[in-house]
């Protein structure tokens, strides 16, 4: 007898598919979702109609990043009428709120209310989903929406009353949306109280994240309002480099390893001050203030006249300049 391989048939064991489809569910809920995807996808094999299927890779996609994958399979079963429809329905709206598609969220949802009546159980999760969607396409309240949103996710005034959990909460925001805590962030750089690193890190933090809208930030006594994605940062300021030149005309000649030590020291007073600037813009009094300052935090002593024959400045502002150095050499670290 000969098989014919070529026209042979698959036939599947009994209650393949279905075990599939329940081997899939139990690596779903130990959140192991590339193995429940593929487990599905073989199940789809054999019925592609079966909602559970359907939800069950539209999860597996939304939790592997893969937001248009699982976008497309809600969409799908919400066309052919897969599952139940307002389960279906909030996954579909989780989907477009991380895609960041709130208008179509927002259009979605107001459909839904013109032609359905809500269940119980599900209302107030869409009217959330509604207002919060409507806060997101104006850009007036966006702030707003974020604020409402993770209220409840940290200990507002256990931040605000501790530099140590202000650290942790900026490294938490590297790779998160800073727009959550805008809120909480302008509080801290309009606190006098608030450490000034602290607010350097926040507005660096804000420009890396490409924040462009008004901010007020009080330092040193000084106030202003500022873009963050505007500034420019501590280490591309023109005034870092220009000083830096003269100094390394004079002492980068005379002592390299001194004139190392006064670029960090520069370079640190900038960063503390970052946003604000330096009040006086000389670069030959501060590369003279950075000279005698670090001259003398290494005990060697040097008189004024001496650097009056390397640099232009006035003795009432190399003493001013010397003592913002000082005073903000003192608070540099943390």
């Amino acid at each position: 007898m000969t098989h014919d391989k070529k026209n042979a048939k698959i036939i599947p064991f009994p209650h393949l598919k279905d075990r599939l489809v329940e081997k899939g569910m139990s690596s779903l809920k130990e959140k192991k979702y590339q193995e429940a995807l593929e487990l599905f996808s073989e199940a789809m094999k054999y019925d592609d109609t079966e909602s559970d299927l359907h939800l069950g890779m539209a999860i597996c996609f939304l939790e592997l990043g893969e937001l248009e994958e699982a976008k497309r399979v809600c969409e799908k079963m919400l066309k052919e009428g897969y599952g139940q429809y307002f389960t279906v329905l909030q996954v579909y709206m989780t989907i477009l709120i991380q895609l960041k598609k709130y208008e179509e969220v927002k259009s979605t949802i107001e459909a839904v209310l013109e032609e359905n009546q809500l269940p119980a159980e599900s209302a107030e999760q869409f009217y959330k989903l509604l207002d919060f969607s409507r806060k997101m396409t104006d850009p007036e309240r966006e702030d707003e929406a974020w604020a409402e949103e993770y209220e409840d996710v940290i200990d507002t005034e256990k931040v605000l009353a501790s530099p140590e959990e202000q650290m942790n909460l900026i490294h938490s925001l590297k790779d998160r949306n800073v727009a959550k805590y805008t809120g909480l962030l302008k509080t801290i750089l309009e606190d006098p109280a608030a450490h000034p690193i602290i607010k350097t890190m926040i507005v660096m933090l804000m420009a890396e994240h490409d924040y462009s809208k008004p901010v007020h930030i009080t330092k040193f006594g000084d106030s202003m309002t500022i873009e963050p994605s505007e500034t420019v940062p501590p280490d591309a300021s023109p005034i870092l480099h220009r000083v830096l030149r003269v100094l390394d005309e004079t002492l980068g000649n005379e002592n390299p390893t001194l004139y190392a030590a006064v670029e960090e020291l520069w370079r640190r007073h900038l960063y503390v001050l970052y946003p604000f600037q330096p009040k006086l813009l000389s670069a030959d009094l501060w590369a003279a203030a950075l000279h005698k300052v670090g001259y003398e935090m290494h005990g060697i002593e040097i008189e004024r006249e001496e650097l009056h024959m390397m640099y232009e400045f006035t003795d009432r502002e190399l003493d001013e300049a010397c003592t913002m150095i000082k005073d903000i050499e003192e608070i540099s670290y943390l």
